[in-house]
């Protein structure tokens, strides 16, 4: 029986809930499905008012060696049929974990590739062993990752991200750390030490506080200047009249 894509915890006392992904065995590769089940779960864990951040850990060697493609006979051919099938799936992942409205933090160690590199980039935050890979290798069969693209828009530099794209090059968790894939590197003893250090710097702060400063890095960036100063002001005010203590 094959083994479910991932698995979720909560742990109540530090208002953190962690998803596992699941196949160790297979790269932790996921099914289109699967992937709008994982988007689902981010944000259904993170809209818990008892949860301040998300967890995205993997089993095994690698994080994520990317999508499983569907079985021969079993991929759509057509616009809609692929739209509906694939691209959609993948970009409502994306678009679930901005939607979260708690920190989604991602723990990488090993490869994170193609989707998983892409996943790693959406994530708001981003710890990575030293011996973490990231690659966006999809034209190797002649597939523009251009998803995988959006998912890191604004994050990586142009340049810098075309090159990854066209080479389909491999880069170390210090370019990918000076890239702005991820946030932090340690090494690889040092792993679980730096995600409960970088916990520790989360939890023990305001639910809404934490969502405020999401909300506004998200949208502050496509207003005018003077647009995204008011809604600094507004989301502040909202924060600091705010009654909620936990």
């Amino acid at each position: 029986m094959q083994q479910e894509p991932f698995r979720i915890a909560q742990d109540e006392t530090r208002a953190i809930a962690t998803i596992t992904l699941g196949r160790p065995e297979d790269g932790n590769k996921l099914m289109t499905h699967e992937v709008r089940g994982l988007g689902r779960a981010i944000r259904e864990q993170g809209s818990r008012t008892d949860i301040k951040v998300v967890v995205i850990r993997a089993g095994g060697e690698h994080f994520c060696l990317g999508r499983q493609p569907d079985p021969p006979g079993q991929a759509p051919t057509t616009a809609l049929g692929i739209r509906s099938g694939v691209t959609e799936p993948i970009l409502d992942l994306y678009a679930d974990v901005r939607a979260t409205p708690v920190p989604v933090l991602a723990v990488v160690q090993g490869e994170a590739k193609g989707f998983g590199c892409a996943f790693v980039g959406q994530c708001d935050l981003a710890i990575a062993s030293e011996n973490a890979v990231f690659s966006m290798p999809e034209m190797d069969g002649n597939l523009p990752p251009t998803l995988a693209i959006s998912a890191v828009l604004g994050k990586v530099p142009p340049k810098r991200l075309l090159h990854m794209v066209y080479t389909r090059d491999k880069i170390d968790a210090a370019e990918a750390l000076k890239l702005g894939i991820v946030g932090e590197v340690v090494s690889r003893a040092a792993l679980d030490a730096g995600v409960e250090r970088l916990l520790s710097r989360l939890v023990d702060r305001k639910r809404s506080a934490l969502c405020a400063v999401k909300e506004y890095m998200l949208n502050a960036a496509h207003l005018d200047a003077g647009s995204a100063a008011r809604m600094a002001a507004n989301i502040l005010s909202v924060v600091l009249s705010s009654t909620e203590e936990s």
